[in-house]
């Protein structure tokens, strides 16, 4: 069986073999112009990626998502947020376990609940995401 071929930024595998962490990568999955690439499934790099795709401009102004046919208006500056829920990725509660679907959500958990206060925030990857390690991995 041939391996699966994933087409990734330069610039993630440099990060990724100097820092020795590995990422999840999700394929983009924007229908308009498609890309191919594998994205980070972070708010930082989904906000870059929508900028390739030239989806920019005010936070205000509305866009329609194209994610595997979502077609789902909403103003630009939700679309990384809007993105996550596609891909899965959530966040765990380092203490009690609690799974919440966006970061500001799980900081009220945290905030909230006394015996949280001291937690971090753990990312739940998505089930279409694929772990990609470094280099010097495959030496081990």
């Amino acid at each position: 069986m041939p391996p699966d071929i994933a087409y990734v930024d330069p610039e993630i595998i440099f990060r990724v073999n100097q820092s020795g962490q590995p990422v999840v990568l999700y394929k983009c999955q924007l229908q308009e112009i498609p890309c191919g690439l594998h994205v980070e499934g972070t708010t930082c790099a989904l906000s870059a990626h929508l900028r390739r795709h030239d989806i920019t401009g005010p936070d205000s102004t509305s866009t329609i998502c194209t994610w595997s046919g979502c077609f789902k208006t909403l103003k630009k500056g939700s679309m990384t947020r809007h993105l996550l829920t596609h891909l899965g990725v959530k966040v765990r509660c380092s203490v009690c376990g609690v799974v919440m679907c966006r970061h500001d959500l799980l900081r009220t958990h945290i905030k909230s609940s006394e015996p949280c206060h001291s937690a971090i925030a753990d990312t739940v990857r998505g089930p279409e995401g694929h772990v990609f390690v470094p280099l010097d991995w495959a030496e081990v």
